[in-house]
């Protein structure tokens, strides 16, 4: 890690919650539902479908994960209400997964039913390493519930390959990401470029598995590789999307993806608790800050 790196990691949170929230502006739509709907919609307009993701640490009271279930059907309801394009992405965690795993399915079988209703796809976030088996066995046990789930596998866990085949099924729905979280060099690989190597296999097994197959990057070499995966093995462009956190200006890649006939979608963070989401990310990636500081400058049009 370098210096400046160290430096960002070290006084995140001591920055003036000023300073946090123009950070946070770049990327999180505002404190209310209606901040998130108003965002998917204009881009919707632009030719892009949206997740919405509704901010929280993890809850760790049973009030509290009970108001976060609600929060989430809320969501489901809003999103369906307004007729925007758009999916849920949420964190078991923030419904119980630590405290106990049948208070957590009760409450995501809530949120499922809930989904049912409008038949909205439903996707668990994956977290840390420390609930990594956890998550994979209550989206095996939610998608025989209600197909239209999935879930998020991280390419620099040295597991995740053999969780695609631990996956694999007839409604399988996968959002491969590089990972944020800091593990152990035991479980997770450190090499920047060998995580990008293994990102690029993970995509070529997923899409041989023939899953639905969601690359969250904003790595320009990876999207053109996996371009090349996908035209070399015929994959369909309806089986697959490409998706990016609203506000990284890669604006001119991602117009480029849809006017090749890919879906793109935004993952668009909101909720009032915007401030802890941000000094966890910062804490987690101080690499952000060049991205925050690039977005402050090329601030992306697709947010206008």
């Amino acid at each position: 890690m370098g210096i400046l790196n160290r430096i960002v990691q070290s006084t995140a949170p001591w920055m003036p919650k000023k300073v946090i929230g123009r950070i946070a502006s770049v990327y999180v739509a505002g404190d209310k539902l209606e901040d998130g709907i108003d965002l998917v919609r204009k881009l919707n307009k632009k030719g892009f479908v949206g997740t919405l993701d509704l901010l929280g640490e993890e809850v760790k009271n049973r009030r509290g994960i009970t108001k976060t279930t609600n929060s989430y059907c809320d969501l489901i309801d809003g999103i369906a209400n307004s007729g925007v394009d758009c999916n849920i992405s949420l964190k078991l965690t923030a419904i119980g997964l630590k405290v106990d795993e049948s208070l957590c399915w009760d409450n995501l079988s809530v949120i499922l039913d809930k989904a049912k209703m409008y038949n909205t796809f439903v996707r668990m976030d994956m977290e840390d390493s420390e609930v990594t088996e956890s998550t994979i066995k209550m989206c095996k046990k939610a998608v025989n519930y209600y197909p239209n789930c999935g879930t998020v596998l991280q390419a620099y866990m040295y597991r995740t390959s053999d969780d695609i085949d631990l996956l694999k099924g007839p409604n399988t729905n996968i959002r491969l990401c590089k990972g944020a979280y800091k593990e152990s060099k035991d479980i997770a690989i450190q090499d920047y470029n060998k995580i990008r190597e293994n990102y690029v296999e993970c995509a070529e097994k997923m899409i041989k598995n023939k899953v639905y197959s969601c690359f969250a990057t904003h790595d320009t070499w990876i999207i053109e590789r996996i371009e090349k995966l996908i035209e070399k093995n015929n994959f369909p462009k309806n089986n697959c999307e490409f998706q990016a956190l609203s506000g990284v200006p890669i604006d001119k890649v991602l117009d480029e993806l849809v006017s090749k006939g890919y879906t793109v979608r935004y993952y668009i963070p909101y909720g009032p608790d915007w401030y802890p989401y941000s000094i966890r990310r910062i804490r987690e990636n101080p690499d952000i800050w060049k991205d925050t500081m690039k977005a402050f400058f090329f601030r992306s049009k697709h947010r206008k």
